[in-house]
Parts: structure tokens; C-alpha cells; sequence
């Protein structure tokens, strides 16, 4: 996804990029395709295995569009002398990010002129857009509030999933892709480069971009005080507002929210309907779920597959069903004349589905009889062997609405609960680093819900334990008090308690041995797919979660007043901000979930720990149906309170039939 200025659109335009494939890709019937914004410009071989080979496309004139533009490549690879399914995982192509480029023709077209073009700032080379952020000063309420509010705003209206932030002291010395420099202040506080615009800023709100002799791209947002400035940030909603018509670059197409008892047509997903003679077939779509579902234990979705396969295709030929990379369901087509999958329905449990985007997958592996031969040439003339066709539907049953707290997958899939808040409380550290990793957390958060978060900045000790609160603060800064309802502790390496006895003595013999009871019944368990938490009975508590020195944690807690806290911490502010940077990175960001998540300095993935004492809160209006799903997914995470209830119930029906009994017939 690219998104252009009207000018920029109309300039001649050019498409180069390189690539490189796997040796084992026959060049003869393998081969890159190249559309743009719907429209086939040209296919070429795949046929760059020693080294990177250069793509150069002239875009024809009326083809580009202000606004956004989508650009995709499609590859079709085949095997230069293996037709089996696991050659398929040797075939490889990679474009280099970095030399893939939309040139342009034309004086300053680099600049963006007007609010409602800032999603052409664009990228960098690297993929990332940055805000220079000049301020006076992060270190009051107010200016860290607007700043805070700015930077969301700039985030809806670049459309960009994950933004750079990062304060600096005066204009870019030159222009820049992908960097936007935003001068921020009242105009009494304006930088001395700036100073032709403090009239105008005193005498009203000002939110524009304005021309620099450098050529980059330069934001002033300012007025006479900063209740003016808060004001002008308006017009940034007002000039660029989120619309289908204006998706996130790494999101072209629309991603409908899946209700219970819906369905949709893969047509509606953007998967097209596919005749296919190869051996490994692979499409993926996504969706929502809204940030209370509560349906991962006991539910089952459908995939109505209308598809059909011919008969040179064998037994061990199966369709397989990946839930956000887990598999979920294996299918196996077992008639040798070749078949009609009309209306077919596929059940899946929903056990990996989660709050938030997700994304399925569906893989068919071919094995084919012809392929057996394997003659030359045959890789890329086999017949057409399965089509599966855009009629297919995805329907997900009615589902339990209520939210499992803490749960931060309902933070980082829509920004609940505070994206439906009249107003969220803030706290920050003292030092200016606490501001920016505020900025990077809200900034992801607003992207992800497609809304601005309305916070403001209050103190700890004013936080009410009955409202929600984000609390964003190195944790030397916390009280006791605070402390203790995060559910977070120092780590012994950062406090400098670690116990030496117990390092030594943790590996002594017997010291982690289990009694054979539980060996056995924890095999035995696992043979039916449970473990003995799964036969609890008595309700656990979460132990507080000790930070180490070196990494940032991202952590939630429910309130017994009612209230639900999210916390953004480290042990310093330097260390709480660069690995708050890193989290938000898409990659790290869509593995945040559970009561805690970490990320350490030398990590790259993110560890979640989920909660042991999860707090039931209701979305919705109350209603038996509702409650009567909510309980299935409770009981089915609660197998010996479920027991004992079924039997209690047989036991009460045993004595009522009794009763019954008792009092009808002859009476000796």
C-alpha cells in the first residue's frame, strides 16, 4: 500500500525492485507477476538464483490515484526435478525491501503540502516512519497531554501501524522519506526558524504544513496558549479521518468483525476463486473478534467449503486449517475418482482464536498419481487438479460475550477498555523518556482500535481503584502501595536479593522430582488432553511478576473496586522507552496477551503469562442466552466444578423420581 498527493499521482512513475530465488526453481515455467492497484503490468521469469536480478516496470499514465495505491506481487514456482508436496517447501522467492521503490519524475514531490495528504509521508527505507517532535518542555501536564493526543491523531491520519517517535531540537537539516518533523508549542514558545509564524499563531489556532527552505516536511501545530494548540490538533482529525476508503498501509483490504452467528463469503474476504495444478495450494484471510469474546474452550467455527478436485489426485491428499500458525483442523480427501466439495463443512475448534485481528489459513497438499512419473517438463504442464472457489464461507457460531480479565490481547486488538472511556487516567514517570514511551504505547493503541484514546495526565496518588487507569513509570518511581495492586515486584537481579543457596541448591538431587502420583497421573492426563490444573478445584492467585533488569513489561490487573490498570514498566526510564519501541513493532505486538508480557533487551519474542484467576466481567445486556454460552466456556475450563454440579443435579433428579414415585401407585 502506497499513498500519493494528487501531484504525485499524476507524475510519469516507474516500479524497479530485485530479486532473488531458490536454486531449485525452474525458470522455464516459474514466474513473478506485478499489479498495481488491480492492474496486470507484465510477468517475468523467476530466474535469479546466482544473483539479484533487477525488475523495471514504466507505470502507464492514469493508473496511480491520490490517495491509496495497492501494489502486489504473486509468484508461481515450480520444482525443477521433485513433484512431491515437500519439494514445494524448497521454492523460494525474495524481493529486497530495500531496492523496491515507486519512482517518481518531477521537482518536490517529495512534499506534502495539505493535512489530508500526510499518509504520504510515507516510509523509509527501512520500512519505518519517523516524528521528530519539537516541544518546549515534557515535563508539564498539559503540553504532555496534547503531545500525547498530537501523536495519536498522527497516527490515524498517516496510517501507519507503528510509529517512530522522538524529540528533537530543531528542524531536519534536509529532506527526508518517511520522516515528518512536527513543531509544537503556544507561539510564544516557538523555535527562532519558525518565528514569521507567532502572529499568526497568536491570534488563533494554527495546525499546517508549512514550506522550509530544507524541503522536508514540517507540521506546526500552535496557538496562543496550549488550550489553542489542543484545539488546533481538531483539524488533523478533520482533513484526514479514518474511512474504509483509507487503510493502514499493512491492511488494504477491509477486515470485517465477525459476530456471532455470522458468516461471510470468502468472495467478501478478498480471496478469488483459484484453478490450481500444483501440489501446494495456500490462501489466508483475516477477521475480527470483538475484545469480549469468550468462546476459546469449548467453540467450534465452520469453514463451507465449495471446491472439487480431480481424479488424478490419491488418498494422502489432505486440507489443512491454520488458526493465527496453529493447526486447527486436518482434513483428508479420501475418494480416488476425483470428488465435488459442495457445501462441505469443515469444524474447527476455536481454542486459538483470540480478541482482536486474526488470521486463518487454508493449505491443500496434493498428492497426484501423475505425479509419481514426475517426467520432465511435467511440472508445469499438469492439468488443472483442484479449484477452490470464493463461494466458500466462514461462519462462526453465537458466542459467549464477556471479557476474562486481565487479558491484554483486549488492549492490543481494539484498545479495550479505554478506547469506550469518557476519560483515561494516565500517570507518567517524571523525566521526558516516560512521555515518549507514553506516546509509542498510545500510538499503537489508538492504531489498533482506529481511535484516539481521550486521556489525561493525573498523579498516583489520585488514581481511583474503581476506573481504569494506564500507569507509565519506571518501577524504582512506584509506591508500595501501587505495587501491590499491579501484581508486578522487583527481580533479584535488579534488587540485588538474589538467594545463592537456592541457585546452588536447585539442581540437588531429588529437588525437582515429582512423586510418582503425579507422574502417573499427569500421563495419564495428557492422553485425553488435560493436566492437573485442569482438575483445580480451589481458586488460585497470581503471584507478582518480578521485572529483570533488562527488560520492559507490559502488564494488567483487575481491581477488586472494579477498575482495570494497565502498566508500562523497566527499571530505568532508557530501558522502559527502547523496549517499548520494540514491542511495539507488529511482529512483537501481536504476541502481547495474557496478565504480563516481556520483552528482554536480547529477546525476540515476546513471553506472555497468563493469568491463573481470571476476573469474569459482562459486555453485554443481560440475557439467558448469553449467560447460559458464558457458563459453557467457564465449566469447560472448570472440569471438576462441572462434575460435581452434573452430579449434584443427577443426584437431585434421583431424589426427586423418587419422591415422584413415592406418592403415586398402591399404597401397601
Amino acid at each position: 500500500m502506497v499513498y500519493l498527493t494528487q501531484a504525485q499521482a499524476e507524475a510519469p512513475a516507474r516500479l524497479q525492485l530485485s530479486y532473488l530465488n531458490a536454486v531449485v526453481v525452474a525458470p522455464e515455467v516459474s514466474h513473478l507477476d506485478i499489479r498495481v492497484n488491480g492492474t496486470d503490468l507484465g510477468r517475468s521469469a523467476i530466474a535469479s538464483s546466482s544473483a539479484p536480478s533487477v525488475i523495471a516496470l514504466d507505470l502507464p499514465g492514469g493508473l496511480l490515484r491520490a490517495g491509496a495505491n495497492t501494489i502486489e506481487f504473486l509468484a508461481s514456482q515450480r520444482h525443477r526435478t521433485d513433484c512431491t508436496v515437500a519439494s514445494t517447501y524448497e521454492l523460494w522467492t525474495q524481493i529486497d525491501s530495500s531496492t523496491a521503490m515507486l519512482s517518481l519524475e518531477g521537482a518536490d514531490l517529495g512534499q506534502v503540502r495539505q493535512l489530508a495528504d500526510l499518509a504520504a509521508v510515507g516510509l523509509d527505507a527501512n520500512g519505518n516512519t519517523t516524528i521528530r517532535l519539537i516541544t518546549p518542555d515534557l515535563t508539564q501536564p498539559e503540553a504532555t497531554r496534547v503531545a500525547i493526543d498530537l501523536a495519536q491523531k498522527l497516527a490515524l491520519a498517516l496510517r501507519v501501524p507503528n510509529l517512530h517517535i522522538e524529540q528533537a531540537a530543531t528542524l531536519s537539516e534536509t529532506a527526508m522519506p518517511g520522516v515528518l518533523d512536527v513543531v509544537l508549542g503556544p507561539s510564544g514558545q516557538l523555535p527562532d526558524s519558525l518565528v514569521q509564524y507567532a502572529a499568526q499563531a497568536g491570534s488563533g489556532s494554527i495546525a499546517a504544513l508549512i514550506p522550509v527552505p530544507t524541503g522536508a516536511n514540517t507540521l506546526l501545530v500552535s496557538g496562543p496558549d496550549w488550550a489553542s494548540v489542543s484545539q488546533a490538533t481538531e483539524a488533523i482529525m478533520t482533513a484526514a479521518p479514518v474511512s474504509d476508503g483509507r487503510p493502514r498501509i499493512d491492511l488494504p483490504y477491509a477486515i470485517p468483525t465477525m459476530l456471532g452467528g455470522q458468516a461471510v463469503s470468502l468472495a467478501d474476504l478478498g480471496v478469488p476463486t483459484t484453478e490450481f495444478n500444483g501440489r501446494r495450494y495456500r490462501t489466508l484471510f483475516q477477521f475480527e473478534l470483538p475484545p469480549d469474546f469468550y468462546a476459546n474452550l469449548y467453540g467450534e467455527a465452520e469453514l463451507v467449503l465449495d471446491a472439487a478436485y480431480s481424479g488424478d489426485v490419491q488418498p494422502g491428499s489432505e486440507i489443512d486449517i491454520y488458526a493465527n500458525g496453529q493447526i486447527a483442523s486436518a482434513t483428508p480427501l479420501l475418494r480416488t475418482d476425483g470428488g465435488m466439495l459442495r457445501h462441505t463443512i469443515i469444524r474447527f475448534p476455536m481454542t486459538n482464536l483470540r480478541a482482536g485481528r486474526n488470521e486463518l489459513e487454508v493449505v491443500v497438499n496434493l498428492n497426484a498419481q501423475s505425479d509419481q512419473v514426475c517426467s520432465p517438463g511435467w511440472t508445469g504442464e499438469a492439468p488443472v487438479r483442484f479449484v477452490f472457489s470464493s463461494s466458500t464461507q466462514f461462519r462462526l457460531p453465537d458466542y459467549a460475550r464477556a471479557a476474562a480479565l486481565p487479558n491484554l490481547q483486549g488492549l492490543t486488538g481494539s484498545a479495550w477498555p479505554y478506547a469506550e472511556d469518557q476519560q483515561v487516567p494516565v500517570v507518567l514517570g517524571e523525566g521526558p523518556q516516560a512521555a515518549m514511551a507514553a506516546m509509542t504505547l498510545l500510538v499503537r493503541a489508538a492504531t489498533a482500535s482506529g481511535k484516539v484514546l481521550p486521556v489525561t495526565i493525573a498523579s498516583e496518588g489520585v488514581l481511583r481503584p474503581e476506573e481504569n487507569a494506564i500507569l507509565i513509570m519506571p518501577l524504582p518511581e512506584m509506591s508500595q502501595p501501587t505495587l501491590a495492586r499491579i501484581g508486578l515486584s522487583h527481580g533479584a537481579i535488579a534488587s540485588g536479593a538474589t538467594d545463592e543457596g537456592a541457585v546452588l541448591d536447585q539442581f540437588r538431587s531429588g529437588a525437582s522430582q515429582s512423586n510418582v502420583f503425579n507422574g502417573a497421573a499427569s500421563w495419564m492426563l495428557g492422553r485425553v488432553g488435560l493436566s492437573l490444573d485442569d482438575l483445580r478445584v480451589l481458586p488460585r492467585r497470581d503471584e507478582p511478576y518480578p521485572v529483570a533488569a533488562d527488560s520492559v513489561v507490559l502488564a494488567q490487573s483487575m481491581q477488586p473496586e472494579g477498575g482495570l490498570w494497565t502498566v508500562l514498566t523497566g527499571n530505568d526510564e532508557a530501558s522502559m522507552l527502547a523496549g517499548m519501541q520494540r514491542l511495539a513493532v507488529t511482529a512483537q505486538w501481536r504476541q502481547v496477551g495474557g496478565r504480563v508480557s516481556t520483552l528482554a533487551a536480547t529477546d525476540t519474542n515476546v513471553t506472555a503469562v497468563e493469568t491463573v484467576a481470571p476476573v469474569l466481567k459482562l459486555t453485554q445486556p443481560f440475557s439467558i442466552w448469553n449467560l447460559r454460552l458464558v457458563a459453557a466456556n467457564w465449566f469447560s475450563g472448570n472440569i471438576l466444578i462441572f462434575t460435581a454440579a452434573l452430579g449434584a443435579a443427577a443426584m437431585l433428579l434421583m431424589l426427586a423420581t423418587a419422591l415422584a414415585l413415592g406418592r403415586v401407585g398402591r399404597q401397601k
